[in-house]
């Protein structure tokens, strides 16, 4: 804006020329005259009136700009939420791939404690009927020996013994070969425990101690069970055990009875 003093001076001036010009031309013409705008007001104006243009330009962006602000950070936060959610997920994951990577390891465990358990079930067959074969060689033996062989008849080395034997033989009638065969099938039937030339069993303790570095499945291969067994007999409800647990081998053997000897 101009200084009040300049405006003054610049009226002077205006009305002395307004005069002046009215002098000369006032015959001549009667036309009114035009206002004169003074150019330094209109350039000052036009600048205001830019100035608000542009203030309301940068209020409207900045408006605008906050708006998408505003759904720029509404969508950070659904991110993250989503993120979240796939990060719970993903763990939930993990947590379901380690079951079934233990419940993995259990079944390999159990195929190969039946495996070994199929194979001894095997080795026992066979061996029972090779022992099934030599028994049958024994009876069929045992038919064809002689009537001397019965159980029953007194040795030959016993006082009056021959003669009492040669009265019974011509006193019975002769029986038949077949008969003999239920007298002696009762001790073939007690070599099937412990046959001749069968390794013999070692002793496996009933009870046993966790040690340092020993899991449910060692034990169970070391002393030739399954897993499920030591469950089972132990009460575990999965496989873990602790150091210096006592674990059942197999059933608590049960107490003993002193047996009953016949008085003379």
């Amino acid at each position: 804006m101009s200084h009040p003093l300049d405006q003054q001076n610049l009226g002077g001036r205006l009305g002395s020329f307004l005069i002046l010009l009215l002098a000369f031309t006032g015959p001549v013409s009667c036309s009114p005259l035009e206002p004169m705008v003074e150019p330094e007001v209109s350039d000052l104006q036009l600048t205001v009136d830019t100035l608000k243009t542009t203030i309301r330009d940068a209020q409207r962006t900045i408006t605008e700009l906050r708006a998408e602000l505003d759904a720029r950070r509404q969508e950070l936060a659904d991110v993250q939420i989503a993120r979240a959610q796939m990060e719970g997920r993903l763990r939930e994951a993990e947590r379901r791939l380690a079951e079934a990577r233990h419940v993995i390891d259990l079944q390999r465990e159990e195929l190969a404690g039946s495996r070994a358990e199929r194979e001894r079930v095997a080795r026992t067959g066979a061996a029972l009927h090779s022992q099934l074969k030599q028994l049958q060689k024994q009876l069929s033996k045992v038919g064809k020996q002689s009537p001397e062989s019965r159980p029953g008849i007194a040795p030959a080395n016993l006082p009056g013994a021959g003669r009492r034997t040669a009265a019974a033989v011509k006193m019975e009638p002769s029986q038949p070969t077949e008969s003999v065969a239920p007298a002696v099938v009762q001790p073939a039937f007690h070599q099937e425990e412990s046959p001749v030339g069968a390794p013999a069993r070692v002793a496996v303790p009933s009870r046993v101690l966790v040690k340092p570095g020993d899991t449910l499945w060692s034990l169970a291969q070391r002393h030739h069970v399954t897993v499920k067994r030591l469950m089972s007999l132990n009460g575990l409800a999965d496989t873990r055990i602790e150091v210096g647990q006592a674990l059942w081998l197999s059933d608590p053997p049960a107490p003993e009875e002193s047996p009953n000897y016949p008085t003379p």
